[in-house]
């Protein structure tokens, strides 16, 4: 039962507040924050100002994070203005938020010591020439700053100082044990309800009337129509629709011309032990010139956690993927063992166990493989010269798809009629579906002359399509819909009817009346059990219900999924045990909602107690 990822796509986070934002301000913005006399701000947070070009700078970098993550869509997103506007407002939030930090680290003396900022300033890489730090650097980039070194060294301690704080707090994992086991006591618990359900077609014989019917379809005259419809000619090509054949002489010549192709690749099979010490090794290369057995040394002494277990073996490896260090023992010979080879500060005696030479394949083996090839070649040759023949004539003709089709002699083929609701299989591509119902892109007047052009897809297929006939949009008849009118206001009546009933049983249950359940007869013969963290619409509803002991039932009305009406109360209530894993990542969970809270409560105080002015300057 793994709940916590549920609850995590609720996205309570921590804030860390600024986390991103501060961090990119550090280096590469620091000289927007310089004080200048008569620099452009955007807002004064306690006479600080934020100039215009750090919200300018900040407003680009998170505008291109959205650009990123939207990729081709960012230039379709509907609402542009809406989320410049988001964009803009969250980053001057966040830089406010940030100088109100570090207004408050200096306030309370929150400090870096001056050794800390030294080792940053000396490991930055900003200031690093061949690996060590260059003074020549980093008085450069003062001078291009407009800094002195006491200030630079000042403004970087204000930025770390506000980071510190964050991480401060951040790291205040605090949670009270009773609140804690009270929300895992709430997550944890399960709730059964019985129901009776009331179906809306069971109430029959609703009657309507001319006048019903008529005001009803004058009121929807636009719901009742025909769609356009449509009847394509197309030509379609695709390489492995087209019939080519080989013939014997053609296999032959293949095979001959491509031997090395069908045939087996030499494979080697080895053992080695791998040793620490080149002492040990040659113990060992004694023992096996003596008669010991390579796979019993290799389990007793290879310090290779996987071949040893096996004797040393490390299986079957093709030539051309034969490791250089077993390579140049120059093993030729089946049981054949190496002298000693150094292999990554350690050592490797190997051993060539067995040999499979390369075998060429007999032709009649590879027959049907060489018949697909060649086929497959010819199909795809065949296909490019109809594209390039079909390309020049829709270039040529371009509103003749009939002259396309004569000189091209490849004869067309025609759809059914078919609207939006019905598309052919062979067009259920976007691209094929856009080009043949948005209007414009295909003349449906001037049938079997205008064309789409040649259109290539995935996979190698052409498309060349033209309309053959074509139906508008057509409105429906009084007399077309009637029936349909008719079942719909029916069905409305019954609805409004079964509401008002199941209302009043509502009604009667909650006040106590047990002959209702008699003369309605009322079986609670269902039953659901649900979760807090279950995705169902009633789940609120559900665990809203008060469900104190030895209490009166209560029940509650809703609609299911089928439109159905439902008449619920619960019947039991107990908790399902978490695992202590669960336990501990709802734990985890709610300490960082806590430090939210926190940060949330510190920066509301701040803004109470300061004040922010904001200029007159146009927005981005």
């Amino acid at each position: 039962m793994i709940i916590f990822s549920k609850l995590q796509s609720k996205k309570i986070v921590i804030k860390c507040i600024l986390g991103i934002i501060i961090l990119s301000i550090i280096f590469g913005t620091l000289n927007n924050y310089i004080h200048k006399e008569k620099i452009k701000y955007v807002v004064k947070v306690n006479e600080e100002k934020i100039s215009f070009d750090t919200l300018k700078n900040m407003f680009n970098i998170e505008l291109n994070k959205q650009r990123k993550i939207l990729g081709k869509n960012f230039n379709i997103v509907s609402h542009y203005k809406t989320l410049k506007e988001k964009i803009y407002n969250y980053v001057l939030s966040q830089l406010i938020n940030n100088i109100l930090l570090e207004q408050y680290t200096k306030k309370i003396q929150f400090n870096l010591n001056d050794n800390e900022i030294k080792k940053i300033i000396l490991n930055s890489n900003m200031f690093q020439e061949n690996n060590t730090f260059s003074n020549k650097k980093y008085l450069k980039y003062l001078e291009s700053v407009n800094l002195t070194n006491y200030e630079y060294i000042e403004l970087i301690k204000k930025k770390l100082n506000t980071i510190n704080l964050i991480n401060t707090i951040a790291e205040t994992n605090f949670i009270l044990d009773g609140e804690k086991n009270h929300i895992i006591n709430l997550l944890s618990q399960k709730r059964t309800i019985k129901k009776v359900i009331f179906k809306v077609n069971s109430i029959k014989n609703q009657s309507v009337n001319n006048l019903e019917i008529l005001n009803y379809f004058n009121k929807n005259k636009n719901k009742f129509y025909n769609l356009e419809k449509f009847k394509i000619s197309y030509i379609h090509i695709q390489p492995n629709k087209l019939n080519v054949k080989c013939n014997d002489k053609e296999i032959k010549n293949w095979y001959k011309k491509n031997i090395d192709k069908y045939s087996t690749e030499e494979k080697r099979n080895y053992s080695i032990i791998q040793i620490k010490t080149k002492k040990e090794a040659n113990l060992i290369l004694l023992k096996l010139k003596n008669g010991e057995k390579f796979s019993k040394l290799a389990r007793e002494k290879s310090i290779e956690p996987m071949s040893s277990k096996k004797g040393g073996n490390i299986g079957w490896i093709p030539i051309n993927l034969i490791p250089e260090e077993i390579k140049k023992s120059n093993l030729n010979q089946a049981n054949q063992i190496s002298d000693i080879i150094e292999f990554n500060n350690e050592f490797l005696i190997v051993k060539l166990n067995k040999i499979l030479f390369k075998k060429i394949k007999k032709i009649n083996e590879v027959y049907h493989i060489i018949q697909s090839e060649i086929k497959h070649k010819k199909a795809l040759d065949e296909y490019y010269n109809t594209k390039k023949n079909i390309l020049i004539l829709s270039k040529k003709h371009k509103d003749r798809f009939d002259l396309i089709e004569k000189e091209s002699n490849i004869k067309s083929i025609e759809s059914k009629w078919f609207d939006k609701n019905s598309v052919p299989k062979i067009f259920e591509n976007p691209i094929l579906k856009k080009i043949i119902f948005k209007s414009g892109l295909l003349n449906r007047e001037n049938k079997m002359k205008s064309h789409s052009g040649l259109i290539e897809l995935k996979n190698n297929q052409l498309f060349l399509l033209t309309i053959k006939d074509f139906k508008t949009k057509k409105f429906k008849k009084l007399e077309e819909v009637k029936n349909n009118i008719i079942n719909i206001l029916k069905y409305k009546k019954a609805f409004i009817k079964t509401k008002e009933k199941v209302k009043k049983i509502l009604f009667e249950l909650n006040n106590g009346n047990k002959e209702i359940f008699k003369k309605e007869n009322l079986i609670f013969n269902h039953s659901e059990t649900l979760s807090r963290y279950d995705h169902n619409p009633i789940i609120s509803k559900i665990f809203s219900m008060s469900c104190k002991n030895n209490s009166k039932k209560i029940y509650t009305m809703y609609q299911d999924k089928n439109k159905n009406f439902i008449i619920a109360y619960i019947s039991k209530v107990y908790n399902a045990a978490f695992s202590k894993n669960e336990e501990e990542m709802i734990s985890k969970y709610l300490e960082k909602n806590n430090i939210e809270k926190i940060f949330n409560c510190i920066l509301e105080n701040l803004h109470k107690k300061s004040k922010i002015v904001y200029s007159k300057m146009k927005k981005i």
